[in-house]
């Protein structure tokens, strides 16, 4: 596995599917910045990073799970019999979507910020998920990195 191909690929999907989000809290006027969310659960976790790393915890937090999940989907296509491509990508991030939406659900009941509307949450984190995969896709063809391949250098 190419840990660096993989870096590079869940930092552009990473940051597509962040973009989207903003861009999907602009149109609707609704909370669904996940760096922003995610900073304010952390806080009520009682995790605060200090001065002008005080922002910076959400979005090392989101940064740290893009690449975990691009990392889970190149384990995925390489060590299972599914094809790598974008019909095994979107069906990747409709599934990282669910647990996206299961686990927000589970963290909504401990009641994070009221500005956040969690049925349309819902409903965009979903839809980012399958933003984030699809993104995770044209990254690696771009990179020209082919997460089956067995014979593929770990550098190149």
């Amino acid at each position: 596995m190419n840990l660096l191909k993989i870096a590079a690929a869940a930092f552009s999907a990473t940051n597509i599917m962040t973009a989207f989000s903003y861009l999907m809290s602009a149109c609707f006027k609704k909370l669904f910045q996940e760096p922003v969310i995610m900073d304010y659960l952390l806080k009520h976790l009682g995790i605060k990073l200090e001065g002008r790393w005080n922002k910076a915890a959400g979005w090392f937090a989101h940064y740290i799970i893009g690449f975990v999940m691009v990392l889970c989907y190149a384990v995925l296509w390489r060590y299972t019999d599914i094809d790598f491509g974008f019909i095994s990508g979107i069906v990747f991030g409709m599934i990282s979507g669910l647990i996206g939406v299961a686990l927000w659900r589970k963290i909504y009941r401990t009641s994070i910020h009221r500005d956040v509307s969690a049925r349309y949450y819902y409903i965009q984190l979903f839809t980012a998920h399958i933003v984030f995969a699809i993104v995770a896709v044209i990254a690696f063809k771009i990179f020209k990195y082919d997460p089956i391949s067995k014979i593929q250098p770990y550098l190149q």
